[in-house]
């Protein structure tokens, strides 16, 4: 009897998802020992020197709950955009990490540190909600459908603000994410083009 074996790419997708999971842990263990306060490099909005928090902050994590919250899900939604395709989902993390800081440093509280994959998370979730629309492709609208059935109900917070939470790190992740969902569709709607 020969069974279907799961191909060697879910595999391949498992172990670039649990890469950058281990790499944001050492991070938060390498803050944890260094007597420098790592959170420094967080995103900072409208001052020069936070502008490195773009690329940092959903490194930094405040404490271990913070950390382990944000993991699993990160871990899960990483998985599902790099099953999709791993070319589109760079693209797409590229978008979210740069649009979704960019927006959150020009115009978010001032006087704050924003840290945390938290964004990054709601960025995916767009993303990955909204390929399904703008991919017009099954295997797309099957994602979709998937992470609203499963994430569809944190989205109820992004129409609340809790002290301590960086709302206007979860909002522009997830625009970021609907426009990285836009702007994947283009470069294939492209690409198409060209080869025909």
């Amino acid at each position: 009897m020969n069974e279907r074996q799961p191909s060697p790419e879910i595999y391949g997708n498992i172990q670039i998802a649990a890469l950058i999971i281990l790499l944001i842990w050492a991070v938060h263990f390498l803050n944890v020992v260094l007597p420098a306060e790592l959170q420094y490099y967080g995103l900072r909005p409208r001052q020069t020197e936070g502008l490195w928090g773009i690329v940092f902050a959903p490194f930094l994590h405040g404490n271990i709950r913070h950390l382990t919250a944000n993991s699993g899900v990160l871990f899960v939604l990483l998985i599902a955009a790099l099953s999709f395709s791993r070319k589109q989902a760079v693209a797409a993390l590229l978008v979210i990490i740069v649009v979704s800081g960019l927006a959150v440093w020009m115009v978010g509280k001032p006087n704050t540190v924003h840290i945390g994959a938290s964004g990054v998370i709601f960025g995916l979730i767009g993303y990955l909600l909204f390929i399904g629309i703008f991919h017009r492709q099954w295997k797309a609208l099957l994602f979709s459908v998937a992470v609203f059935l499963a994430y569809g109900g944190v989205l109820a917070g992004l129409f609340v603000y809790i002290p301590g939470v960086s709302w206007s790190g979860h909002f522009f992740g997830f625009l970021s994410g609907v426009l990285a969902a836009w702007v994947t569709r283009e470069r294939r709607e492209r690409k198409a083009i060209r080869g025909s």
